[in-house]
């Protein structure tokens, strides 16, 4: 087989290197100078591409697709600033550790430094927050070359899943020159037809099949061992660990309580404690197990910050208070797998009976007070919970917090914690929703507005949105600036009031709307989203002043129930 140019035959086959590769989805925004990789994209039977009109939503799409299915997508630009639009999704798959894959179309480097247009120096852009950057091309007429160019590929996609480090970001920067158009002559310029053709392996398989390492360390886990046979009212916190039942099961071992949190997708399992916000504060435990970041509960983070004995296993450094005294990096589900054949099993004790005696009391107590009344942003997220999604996508600052005091059934769960941005979340729920039908998606007003150019995406999937107006930035409620800065000045610089309705946002995107202020109708607005197959935005208006008054009530509420049910009194002896 010969191609019409060199630019051409470079572009099929990097991007069926990426199919063979497991990169089922691929997301675009349009550009002159990536025209061969998006036609061969659009083109090629085992890639499903979709174009986005902003290259920032379009890598937040690619970002919310790859965190709700754990493959790698990709996200193809044009050269110039479309490539600096990608650096917030970028950072925040640096952070959370998703195999993003940015595939840059280029200018050659004739057209670099002499001021052409749309040429900038792409090649190091997004620096330390990729795990790899590649140059490839321009199209180089040798007879090796298409080998050289699915072995490059398939080396980046085997770093981003993690291969010989943590899974996260990588870019691959790809230089064309004219015509990028499927033709030797495209009335500008001309290029010789490319006469050398690469197949790639039999059977669509990848050039090279590399993967990233799970296996835990044995020497690791011995001393993991051993540090917890130190302990004996031990509590393991698991964060996002990807719904890992040996967590569970290890707990059930030692006869110690697993604190859930929201992002741990644990919360659906039995044996398991779905109110940890509420309890952590009311107890003394003698040594912390964590697995992979605490989650955003000011009480859980307080708990992993004293200056107790604390193990954490996680596949990235996370120590922010400086108390881990001993880090393992590997995987969590990994570590636990292996402690569960290595620790002995330990007789049922009081200790782990009062942790779910009391978590069933303050989830009964709560849930009877959330119930009661219209709608509040903690009734929200407590119902959002509950109804029923095969994936929940959060945004950040109050919606994440409020599903981790007051979820205690969530679904598996997308949040953009690894950077705490409230970036590109219209565009990471709907890139989760190509995977997920029955996807929620729970927004603050703000986090709404910030990306409602998400929208602008072709063919996009069913979501169900949840959105909490309450007209600013209701978080700072909640921080000492609502103590310490005085009006004007508050409202103006931290409040954020916007002034707009969300009814007439939705409306432009031609998205079906709803104002709800009970249960019944939030419950109607959802289905009404799943089972029509559109996306659906719900919007429950809120006031900041009386969220904050609900916040103490429901908190208050729950440390009296926690203190009627004393935990029981520390051991006089350690273990031997």
């Amino acid at each position: 087989m010969t191609y019409p140019n060199p630019s051409t035959a470079l572009a099929s086959v990097v991007v069926d290197e990426l199919a063979r590769g497991e990169v089922g989805l691929v997301l675009a925004s349009p550009g002159s100078r990536s025209t061969a990789l998006v036609l061969a994209a659009a083109q090629h039977p085992g890639i499903g591409l979709h174009v986005v009109i902003g290259e920032r939503s379009a890598a937040f799409q690619a970002l919310g697709w790859a965190k709700a299915t754990g493959r790698p997508a990709a996200v193809i630009t044009t050269s110039g600033t479309a490539v600096a639009n990608l650096v917030p999704a970028v950072v925040e798959a640096d952070s959370s550790g998703v195999p993003l894959v940015v595939v840059s179309a280029d200018r050659p480097p004739e057209e670099r430094g002499v001021g052409a247009n749309q040429a900038i120096d792409q090649r190091d852009i997004f620096g330390r927050f990729v795990r790899t950057a590649v140059e490839l091309g321009p199209g180089e007429e040798h007879p090796d070359a298409p080998r050289w160019w699915r072995s490059t590929v398939a080396q980046v996609l085997g770093i981003a899943r993690g291969f010989n480090g943590r899974p996260g970001p990588v870019h691959l920067n790809v230089a064309f020159r004219e015509p990028t158009v499927t033709a030797s002559h495209d009335g500008r310029t001309s290029a010789d037809p490319y006469p050398y053709d690469h197949p790639g392996r039999p059977g669509g398989a990848p050039w090279s099949d590399i993967g990233g390492s799970a296996v835990a360390d044995p020497t690791a886990v011995e001393r993991v061992a051993a540090e917890l046979a130190r302990a004996e009212r031990g509590v393991i916190v698991a964060g996002a660990v990807g719904g890992a039942a040996e967590i569970v099961a290890l707990g059930e071992r030692l006869g110690w309580p697993v604190v859930a949190t929201a992002a741990s997708g644990l919360r659906s399992t039995d044996g398991v404690v779905v109110a940890g916000h509420h309890l952590v504060a009311h107890a003394e435990p003698d040594m912390i197990l964590r697995f992979a970041d605490p989650g955003p509960s000011r009480r859980i983070l307080e708990l992993v910050s004293r200056p107790i004995p604390q193990v954490v296993v996680a596949e990235s450094w996370s120590d922010p208070a400086r108390t881990a005294s001993l880090f393992v990096g590997a995987s969590p589900r990994a570590v636990a797998g292996a402690l569960l054949s290595t620790v002995a099993a330990r007789e049922a004790t009081e200790w782990r009976a009062w942790w779910h005696r009391a978590d069933a009391a303050v989830v009964e107590l709560l849930t009877e007070a959330l119930a009661e009344g219209p709608l509040t942003e903690p009734s929200v997220a407590w119902a959002a919970g509950a109804l029923g999604a095969d994936l929940m996508v959060v945004a950040s600052s109050m919606p994440i917090r409020d599903v981790e005091a007051f979820g205690f059934s969530v679904p598996p769960l997308v949040a953009n914690r690894g950077a705490s941005g409230i970036d590109g979340f219209v565009s990471t729920a709907l890139g989760a929703a190509r995977a997920f039908p029955r996807t929620l998606a729970l927004a603050g007003d703000l986090s709404m507005l910030h990306d409602s150019n998400g929208f602008l995406t072709e063919y996009p999937p069913p979501c169900a949105f949840v959105v909490v107006d309450n007209g600013g930035g209701g978080i700072f409620s909640f921080l000492p600036q609502h103590e310490h800065v005085e009006e004007p000045h508050f409202e103006r610089l931290f409040g954020t009031p916007h002034h707009r309705d969300l009814s007439s946002l939705a409306e432009f995107h031609g998205v079906a709307w709803q104002k709800v202020t009970d249960r019944a109708a939030l419950e109607e607005a959802v289905r009404q989203a799943w089972e029509a197959k559109e996306s659906v935005m719900a919007i429950v208006e809120t006031d900041r002043e009386e969220n904050l008054a609900e916040h103490v009530r429901l908190n208050r509420l729950a440390a009296e129930k926690v203190a009627s049910i004393p935990p029981p009194a520390p051991p006089s002896s350690p273990p031997a």
